[in-house]
């Protein structure tokens, strides 16, 4: 049973979180400051946490919250911040106290009850991970992961003093990640090892973090979820991130489906998993990597086939042919592109996204004049479609000539 000086000092704590967001409890509620505190003063209070308990350098502060201009008093507007503080800390719930104390150069936050920081709770069990070994090295590592629940100040990410400690507390983390994952590997826990690749992914989802994931699911034998981490994979780096990837990123996504072994089946299963998207009307779209896979066999076919296979790539711009700025907008009439050139063309063409406004299509059997024909289609179907804004415009040229020009758009 808990005694009554273990309960208050539990009852008044403060607890604040600077990882994944920002927010602050006292006596279990939250903190919440007036809609028209300044950015400034949040600014203060987040640097005086992170600073907490040994304080910041005053210079070091005016620095952090203003730029250097010339004839500008910093020192007397960090001191007006300084004193309205103690009205938006009175007027959030919190008991009257002088929460930001400068002495001897040194701003510190100062408080009668206890404060509990993510971020400073992460710092020593960092500290002591360190100094750790075996068996209790493992549980420090867990506990100190567990502490990191996304980047710091997401909302201030663009601050340098953000940016310095955020590049500090990832690396700790990634080698967090890294020295847990082997413990767990060795361990054999490739579930637990599995959800820890899956938090780091989501909160770094372009460092290929979905590679040791891969490896997780594999690992036991869940080829249906590494099918699907794939997939989910290379439409986040193909189509979310607005441009067709590099080639160190098309050589991962190549290892990656090098350990997708599917497990011994029968002619049925796999006739049940081409059906799946063998009824699917007009063109056929798929995910970049997979497009590159079939140039490369119609490349190899063309003769044999005796018919000219084309790329045409679709550019969608604004009325007067502009850039549409509008990332919602774009994301929009893209969908909307995506639907009209579904419908426009045959069953036996192909394509799929190369940027964040554009398309490209394989044509089968048709020729670079002929194109211009399928276009004029595809473009009155785009101004006859309800929702749809915008203009496009369109290049084309044979895959064959594509391929054997060194430098072309399609790359091995």
């Amino acid at each position: 049973m808990e005694d009554k000086n273990t309960q208050s000092v539990r009852e008044n704590k403060m607890t604040v979180q600077m990882f994944g967001g920002f927010s602050m409890e006292y006596q279990g509620n939250p903190i919440t400051f007036a809609r028209s505190s300044s950015t400034k003063f949040i600014q203060l209070l987040q640097i005086l946490l992170l600073n907490y308990p040994q304080g910041i350098a005053k210079e070091q502060l005016i620095d952090a919250l203003y730029d250097r201009e010339s004839g500008v008093n910093n020192n007397k507007n960090l001191n007006n911040v300084i004193y309205r503080a103690k009205k938006q800390f009175a007027g959030a719930g919190l008991p009257e106290e002088d929460y930001v104390v400068l002495e001897n150069g040194i701003c510190r936050w100062n408080s009668s009850f206890p404060v509990e920081i993510d971020v400073v709770r992460f710092e020593k069990k960092v500290e002591e991970t360190l100094a750790a070994e075996g068996v209790m090295r493992k549980v420090l590592l867990e506990e100190a992961e567990i502490l990191y629940t996304g980047e710091l100040l997401p909302a201030f990410a663009s601050e340098l003093w953000v940016i310095e400690r955020q590049l500090k507390y990832k690396k700790h983390y990634e080698q967090i990640v890294r020295e847990l994952g082997a413990y767990l590997k060795e361990d054999g826990e490739y579930n637990r090892l599995l959800t820890l690749y899956r938090k780091t992914a989501k909160i770094y989802p372009y460092d290929q973090w979905q590679q040791m994931e891969m490896d997780c699911l594999v690992s036991i034998k869940d080829f249906k979820g590494a099918h699907e981490l794939y997939r989910n994979t290379v439409r986040l780096y193909c189509e979310d991130l607005g441009g067709i990837p590099g080639q160190e990123i098309v050589t991962w996504f190549r290892e990656m489906e090098s350990q997708m072994i599917n497990p011994v089946a029968s002619f049925e299963e796999i006739q049940e998993n081409l059906s799946s998207g063998a009824t699917s009307e007009g063109a056929y779209y798929c995910l970049y990597p997979s497009f590159l896979d079939i140039c490369y066999l119609l490349a190899r076919e063309e003769e044999r086939i005796d018919k000219s296979i084309c790329l045409m790539l679709i550019n969608l711009t604004g009325i007067r042919g502009e850039e549409i700025t509008n990332l919602e907008k774009l994301e929009t009439q893209m969908e909307f592109l995506k639907s009209v050139i579904k419908k426009t063309f045959r069953r036996g063409d192909m394509f799929t996204t190369y940027s964040k406004s554009q398309y490209i299509v394989v044509l089968i059997g048709i020729t670079e004049q002929s194109c211009a024909i399928a276009f004029a289609r595809l473009r009155q179907r785009w101004k006859q479609t309800e929702g749809t804004s915008g203009e496009l415009s369109f290049a084309v040229k044979s895959l064959a000539r594509m391929l054997d020009q060194e430098g072309c758009g399609v790359r091995r």
